[in-house]
């Protein structure tokens, strides 16, 4: 009677090789599905906080990308808008953003107060003020909002 199941063994083998392909289906299925571009909006609140801004233009890649996965540029001959939204297909992931504005010095010269107080990030040129800023986001799938306000360090 030893060995009267002659299959027993083998089908409990099928079954563990079964579950074991199975499992790494889910695992490569799910690794590809993060790499799939979603829909996401980018929100910066140009006119918000630049309301003299005359040229915004903004980048985005993932940390050790060499190139930008995508970008916006855009002039304005009037105020700009509160918001800019901008639609891109990207993975979900870690994002860097950099975003450059040049601002026309409507109201007069700005003083040497004003610059000092403007940070690092702020520099003065011939057209007007440049601030180029750098945020590190996370994009889920959905809106994220890219904050423009220039923190004192």
């Amino acid at each position: 009677m030893i060995g009267s199941s002659p299959g027993g063994g083998s089908s409990a083998r099928r079954l563990v090789t079964r579950a074991i392909v199975a499992l790494g289906a889910v695992l490569v299925g799910g690794q590809l599905m993060r790499a799939v571009p979603r829909e996401q909006t980018l929100i910066f609140p140009v006119g918000s906080v630049f309301p003299n801004a005359t040229r915004f233009a903004a980048s985005w890649k993932q940390p050790g990308d060499d190139e930008p996965r995508g970008g916006v540029s855009l002039s304005f001959d009037q105020p700009p808008p509160l918001q800019i939204r901008q639609r891109t297909k990207l993975p979900n992931g870690d994002y860097i953003v950099t975003i450059d504005i040049l601002q026309a010095d409507r109201v007069g010269q700005a003083t040497q107060a004003g610059l000092a107080r403007q940070d690092s990030e702020t520099a003065g040129s011939r057209e007007g003020l440049q601030t180029n800023i750098e945020r590190r986001v996370s994009l889920d799938g959905g809106e994220a909002l890219i904050a423009l306000a220039v923190v004192p360090r």
